[in-house]
């Protein structure tokens, strides 16, 4: 038998690839703050909008996001969310139909077209209604973003 092998010890193989052993690769996790209906900025027309206090850092690899809705987006007919940054409401949003209306966990797996972040970058939550935002009269959530970390 061969020499046994160390955790994270380089392993050369008869090929010409060298290997490391991934038990030291995490998920992270990036959480907002609680995140109410009366921070979000009306964007005058159905949307609405609040920046996440904690920016996503540079060489992340987003894997999808999750929302608790503690309290629905209630006063419309429909509300739904999506995880981006300015100028892409849905950078991280494989699914742009996450409802919070009603009080629930959602959630939807990363865009795989956009998911490296190569700096650090703000994330936005964007929630959308029926007809005006402003209509939307109540409403909080917190919102975890989960990513890896490119070395």
């Amino acid at each position: 038998m061969g020499k046994k092998v160390a955790y994270n010890d380089r392993v050369l193989t008869q090929e010409s690839h060298s290997y490391r052993n991934c038990r030291d690769v995490f998920l992270n996790k990036l959480e907002s703050q609680a995140l109410e209906i009366g921070d979000f900025t009306d964007n005058a027309d159905a949307t609405g909008y609040i920046d996440i206090d904690v920016d996503l850092p540079a060489n992340a690899i987003v894997v999808g996001w999750k929302s608790v809705v503690a309290t629905g987006f209630v006063g419309d007919t429909t509300a739904v969310m999506q995880v981006g940054i300015a100028g892409d409401v849905n950078k991280y949003s494989g699914v742009t139909t996450a409802s919070c209306l009603a009080a629930a966990t959602v959630g939807a797996m990363g865009n795989t077209d956009t998911a490296m972040v190569c700096a650090a970058q703000t994330v936005r939550v964007t929630v959308t209604g029926g007809a005006d935002f402003g209509s939307i009269t109540a409403g909080s959530m917190t919102v975890s973003l989960y990513y890896f970390l490119a070395n």
